[in-house]
């Protein structure tokens, strides 16, 4: 073999390799596109977590899914961790301005007897 067959050679044997490279770098940023961060964020949450979300998501569904994907975004990085539930959904929205509205029952026990407060008012009158 003269120099040239050999430099030939050389010069196959990297563009094999670059190609190989942009290769290996097209199929991750593919990986990454496919991770639905939605879901991996809905996975994280405790039963009283997805309750309360759920509810968020009723009142304000555009930001609701906008806080779950970029949650589930510092999950995928792992920048945060753990399980969330109803108090941390609750103090998150309600740190960015959008506290969830929950349905309070207020009740008056005798007796065995169970009333709402507006039971007990109405029979009063």
């Amino acid at each position: 073999m003269d120099t040239n067959d050999e430099l030939e050679l050389l010069k196959m044997r990297k563009l094999l390799e670059l190609q190989k490279k942009l290769l290996m770098n097209k199929t991750k940023t593919t990986e990454k596109k496919d991770i639905d961060l939605y879901s991996l964020f809905y996975s994280n949450l405790t039963e009283s977590g997805r309750k309360m979300f759920n509810l968020a998501k009723s009142q304000y569904p555009t930001i609701a899914e906008k806080i779950a994907k970029e949650i589930g975004r510092l999950l995928y990085l792992g920048r945060i961790q753990g399980k969330f539930d109803d108090q941390t959904i609750y103090g998150i929205f309600y740190e960015l301005g959008f506290p969830i509205r929950i349905e309070t029952k207020i009740v008056y026990k005798k007796k065995g007897e169970v009333k709402s407060i507006s039971e007990l008012i109405k029979g009063d009158k």
